[in-house]
């Protein structure tokens, strides 16, 4: 499993794609900096509190359908799966394997669109920053984004089923205009990709769901993608 994890970090290396992605991560730093430089978002806290909704809302969405298509689709299009499976690896491993360094690839994101905001407050002129209300942020991203992962089970499957960059792209925005069109209804807590900030920031309590109800949704969404993700790439042969 380590060796597959080195594999895929050298694969980035040459690949535009992982800069692609630190380009979206920083866009949300980028934006929040221009709006400090109009007047808006006075305060350390009220930064950090838009800059964890509109990642964990929206831009992630995008990001992640496109990290996910290229860790899942790049050894169908490129034509390189049969060559993989070669070596004592499993089908199985691969593809936890695949899906564990989605989960470090958006940790890294996450930490790098956490940086930016603070250096885009420090620059902005924010006075008020303070390491307990960034390591405080710092924590309820993770926790969002964690949960936004196991979410993005059922679009292994999609990116499995159809292996196109252009598909996950158009996909990914149209569950990021869903979510801007849900989130802040009732509804929102149902949803598993706007009820993981709501979990993270702890303003689910705002809502009459109840915490364990938004988690249940979550591992139900992560259990089923894997479930028909698992069956589908096992049994599914490899084209020669």
């Amino acid at each position: 499993m380590i060796t597959l994890i080195q594999t895929e970090f050298i694969k980035l290396k040459h690949s535009k794609i992982f800069l692609l992605t630190v380009l979206g991560a920083l866009s949300i730093p980028a934006l929040l900096y221009i709006a400090l430089l109009t007047g808006e978002y006075a305060t350390f806290q009220g930064l950090l509190d838009y800059c964890a909704t509109y990642a964990c809302a929206l831009f992630y969405i995008i990001i992640f359908t496109i990290t996910i298509a290229y860790l899942f689709g790049r050894e169908y299009t490129e034509h390189t799966l049969k060559t993989v499976l070669t070596a004592p690896l499993s089908k199985t491993k691969l593809l936890f394997g695949k899906y564990l360094m989605f989960f470090i690839w958006t940790f890294i994101i996450t930490t790098i669109t956490f940086t930016g905001t603070v250096l885009a407050a420090y620059f902005g002129g924010i006075s008020d920053i303070t390491l307990s209300a960034g390591l405080n942020s710092y924590k309820e991203m993770l926790i969002s984004v964690f949960l936004l992962c196991l979410s993005f089970s059922p679009f292994v499957f999609l990116s499995l089923v159809m292996p196109n960059m252009v598909f996950s792209m158009v996909t990914g925005a149209i569950f990021s205009i869903i979510n801007l069109f849900v989130y802040s209804t009732k509804y929102t807590p149902y949803i598993p990709w706007c009820s993981p900030y709501l979990i993270g920031s702890n303003e689910i309590s705002n809502y009459s769901c109840s915490t364990a109800t938004s988690l249940a949704i979550i591992l139900a969404t992560f259990a089923i993608g894997m479930t028909i993700s698992y069956i589908y790439f096992t049994k599914k042969d490899v084209c020669l």
